[in-house]
């Protein structure tokens, strides 16, 4: 190739060089972005000289592309802030993520179980599924096997009650987020992984912040009485509420074998779906389209949009 030809091939190179250069920097909070969840990512799967290492290597690849003219020298400090800081948040929330029962053993047996009786708060939706009810629980005070009182603490459990009879089923079905519940029961740790590459329940939960099952024999152990009127577990009861009254008008605006699927489309509740539709969604690898816990998106979107118009916000107020 004569030289000429070198030279133009250098040229375009340079030219798309500068140009992938200009639309890196034109997304500094993409590149944020990814820095971030790279630090979680770390901070997450990996521990001591491993996270180190990590970062090393994030800050020899972030100084690569700023020697090389890839991204600016500001870029890259903004993406290596930006990973220190995922990481370090990480750390600092899986520090504080312990359990208050600190007298209880670890154990790798799933079976051990201790006698416990708890006062708290209903946190989450009341699921009845067959003969068990569960919710998750934010414990006040608790008092475990042969302690002499309660004491005070803030702990959220998961609580599953076996329900003995069909009756059972209504007793739990009105339990509300927002009430306050007196239990006894059996605390128990959830289940480890058993098999490699198995589901880790434990780990699962602890992710969410819980460490413990509270294991209940029927409805009778859970003693519920309305609580404060405006915490954010009675708010949020009364958005489960108008969710349930929203279900009942599909009820009565669709027929029997598409109001399961709209609730869940809309509302998603998944609760009245046919088992064979649902199957149908597994198949085609659509079940996340059902999986949407309260409004659907898009209609919370078109009522605050109705609502911004009420309030006589337009499109050029909002750009």
């Amino acid at each position: 190739m004569p030289y000429g030809g070198f030279f133009v091939v250098y040229q375009q190179a340079y030219r798309t060089g500068g140009e992938k250069m200009r639309i890196i920097n034109r997304r500094p909070l993409v590149w944020f972005a990814v820095s971030w969840l790279a630090g979680a990512s770390c901070a997450a799967s990996l521990t001591g000289m491993g996270i180190v290492f990590a970062g090393l290597a994030v800050t020899a690849v972030l100084a690569a592309l700023a020697i090389g003219k890839a991204a600016t020298w500001r870029l890259a400090v903004m993406c290596l802030l930006a990973y220190g800081l995922a990481s370090g948040e990480r750390l600092w929330a899986d520090a504080r993520n312990v359990t208050a029962f600190t007298g209880l053993a670890e154990s790798a047996d799933p079976l051990q179980t201790s006698p416990a009786s708890v006062s708290g708060t209903i946190v989450s939706p009341v699921e009845v599924d067959g003969d068990i009810a569960q919710f998750r629980a934010k414990l006040s005070s608790a008092r475990v096997g042969s302690e002499a009182g309660a004491r005070r603490l803030s702990e959220t459990v998961l609580v599953r009650v076996r329900l003995k009879e069909q009756p059972q089923q209504e007793i739990a079905a009105a339990w509300q987020r927002g009430e306050q519940v007196q239990i006894a029961g059996e605390l128990q740790q959830p289940a480890a992984q058993s098999n490699i590459g198995g589901f880790d329940y434990r780990r699962y939960l602890r992710s969410q912040g819980i460490h413990w099952l509270l294991q209940v024999q029927g409805t009778g152990a859970v003693h519920a009485a309305p609580g404060p009127a405006w915490t954010a577990a009675a708010l949020l009861g009364r958005i489960d509420n108008a969710r349930a009254w929203l279900g009942s008008r599909v009820d009565k605006l669709y027929p029997a074998d598409q109001a399961g699927y709209m609730k869940g489309l809309v509302l998603g509740i998944r609760e009245d779906l046919d088992p064979d539709q649902y199957g149908q969604f597994a198949r085609l690898g659509l079940t996340h389209i059902l999986a949407i816990s309260g409004l659907h998106v898009a209609v919370f979107v078109y009522a605050f949009g109705g609502l911004l118009r009420l309030l006589r916000f337009t499109r050029c107020n909002l750009a």
